[in-house]
């Protein structure tokens, strides 16, 4: 008997450790789930994110009240089935979003209106708003900056991406980006069938010539057409505007296949008159373009704050196709 009472004992012992070792492991396993090696348990959970000024910010689970600061993240919201809280004045894509309350324009925020709010979300552009980071913060929502450059190849239809990824929303981001890839590869195809436009050019019509860049909205939709923008990218100042100067002899060494005119208003006799301006000038009637009748108008619908990324894709193309088979 006394002998089992001792072995009865022992089992207990080592009953007793390996539940205790079995709860041990258990705690390390969600320790390494929630923190890694070089930062503290605290500094870790699942929605920590850094944002684009380099500042951890921690993303709220399902925000319910998000506010986007610039036109095109508003509409990213709308294509991932969130409705923001608000709109800035440039937006002018969707009569739901235009109905939403103000907080004025993208680059000139009315912080009053943004308190009045309540936003638990705001996603502000690094370009236009880090410099009222502290402001924005005052509001008790949680701030996230983003960069216009770093969202993607194609910025205007990958920004979903980026904040579908932001917001834990991927899946249908991801489906929304490819479907407008589809239809600019489809219309892709098109213009290569049909023309043999291989070069070309986004110009901004006002006292001095300025040029798009590949990165902007209006440089994308050359990019997406599997049109080579003339523009490079590595020009001054290139990271603070959609635009940069490019004067009319870099255009003639260039010699575009295509030039379009981005004009200020949709009317057309005005339209009419700055189109015959820039043919009737010696410069540009020695470029190919002119010759070939490819100095185009570009569809004023072609803006990232009036329409969708698939809307201004397809007015893009269907400009150069119509054209080209005018010419036929």
């Amino acid at each position: 008997m006394k002998l089992n009472k001792k072995i009865a004992a022992a089992l207990i012992t080592i009953l007793v450790l390996a539940i205790g070792l079995v709860g041990c492991n258990g705690d390390s396993q969600v320790q390494s789930t929630n923190q890694s090696d070089d930062q503290p348990a605290d500094m870790q959970t699942k929605n920590t994110v850094k944002d684009e000024l380099g500042r951890e910010v921690t993303i709220p689970e399902n925000p319910k009240k998000v506010l986007a600061l610039t036109s095109a993240v508003m509409q990213s919201l709308f294509n991932i089935d969130i409705t923001p809280v608000g709109k800035v004045d440039d937006y002018k894509v969707t009569g739901e979003g235009m109905a939403l309350p103000s907080v004025g324009t993208a680059s000139s925020v009315n912080i009053e209106s943004v308190y009045a709010l309540q936003p638990d979300l705001i996603i502000a552009s690094s370009r236009f708003h880090s410099g009222f980071e502290e402001e924005l913060e005052k509001t008790g929502a949680v701030v996230y900056y983003f960069d216009p450059d770093k969202v993607g190849d194609i910025p205007v239809v990958e920004v979903t991406a980026y904040i579908g990824k932001l917001l834990d929303k991927e899946d249908v981001a991801k489906q929304y980006v490819q479907s407008v890839f589809t239809v600019a590869d489809e219309l892709k195809e098109k213009i290569a069938s049909e023309t043999d436009i291989k070069t070309g050019i986004v110009i901004q019509d006002g006292d001095t010539i300025v040029a798009a860049q590949n990165a902007s909205s209006y440089g994308s939709m050359l990019k997406l057409l599997g049109i080579d923008n003339i523009v490079p990218d590595n020009l001054p100042n290139a990271k603070k505007s959609s635009f940069v100067p490019f004067d009319v002899e870099t255009i003639l060494a260039g010699n575009p296949d295509l030039v379009f005119i981005m004009t200020s208003s949709k009317d057309a006799e005005n339209n009419k008159v700055i189109l015959e301006k820039f043919k009737s000038d010696p410069q540009w009637a020695a470029l190919d373009a002119v010759k070939q009748n490819r100095l185009l108008i570009l569809p004023f619908s072609v803006n990232p704050n009036r329409s969708t990324p698939e809307e201004m894709v397809k007015a893009t193309a269907e400009a150069i196709l119509k054209t080209s088979r005018q010419q036929k």
